[in-house]
C-alpha cells in the first residue's frame, strides 16, 4: 500500500484516510436525512394546526347552519350553501393530507 494513503495516528494505529471520508460522508448524509424527517413533521403539523383551525371557526356556523335548515330554511340559501361548500373544501384538502402520508410512508418502506 501506499504510505500517503495510510496516515499514522497519535496513538499509532494507521487509519486509512478513505476511511475517515467515507464515515465524514455518511455521518453528513444521516444528518441530513435526520433534518429531512424533522422538516417534513413540522411541515405535517402545521398542515393538521391549521385544518384544525379552520374547522374550529366554522363549528359555530356549521352549527347555525344544522339548525337553519332542521328548522325549515332551504338548502340553496347563501350561509348553508357556502358553509356547504367549505365543508367540502376541508374533506377534499384532509383527503390529500392523508394519501401524500400514506405515499410518504410507502416510499420510507422501500
Amino acid at each position: 500500500m501506499n504510505s500517503e494513503v495510510l496516515r499514522p495516528r497519535r496513538n499509532g494505529h494507521p487509519v486509512p484516510e478513505v476511511v475517515l471520508r467515507t464515515r465524514r460522508s455518511v455521518m453528513e448524509a444521516a444528518i441530513e436525512l435526520q433534518a429531512q424527517r424533522t422538516r417534513k413533521r413540522r411541515h405535517a403539523g402545521i398542515a393538521l394546526l391549521a385544518m384544525g383551525v379552520l374547522v374550529l371557526l366554522f363549528a359555530p356556523a356549521l352549527w347555525s347552519a344544522v339548525t337553519d335548515l332542521s328548522a325549515g330554511e332551504h338548502f340553496f340559501e347563501l350561509p348553508v350553501l357556502v358553509l356547504t361548500l367549505f365543508l367540502v373544501f376541508l374533506a377534499s384538502a384532509f383527503a390529500i393530507l392523508l394519501v401524500t402520508w400514506r405515499d410518504r410512508g410507502a416510499r420510507a418502506e422501500r
